[in-house]
């Protein structure tokens, strides 16, 4: 027994893929063919995100610079802890 050949691709790659597929309008077969995967797996991924979104159509660029957002404030947060424990340090040293 091999293995599960949707195992190989990762949650980014099934939501993008299923994004994809429901923001275009187009049949999950037809979708398929254009990208070389079988429309059964992409068909359970596509199930799944529209679950997930609870019927929204996903906006693609919206979705990268949610991303971004996210990771620029989770960067920030790091960056004032940093500062914090600098200013705590400093103020015992000094006095």
């Amino acid at each position: 027994m091999g293995q599960n050949p949707a195992s190989k691709y990762t949650p980014e790659f099934r939501r993008e893929t299923a994004d994809y597929v429901i923001a275009s309008g187009r049949p999950i077969t037809e979708r398929c063919r254009e990208l070389g995967l079988n429309s059964k797996t992409v068909n359970d991924w596509v199930l799944k995100r529209r679950r997930e979104l609870g019927g929204e159509v996903p906006a693609g660029d919206s979705d990268a610079e949610l991303r971004r957002l996210n990771k620029r404030v989770r960067e920030l947060e790091m960056e004032n802890e940093f500062l914090k424990k600098a200013a705590a340090f400093f103020a015992r040293t000094q006095g």
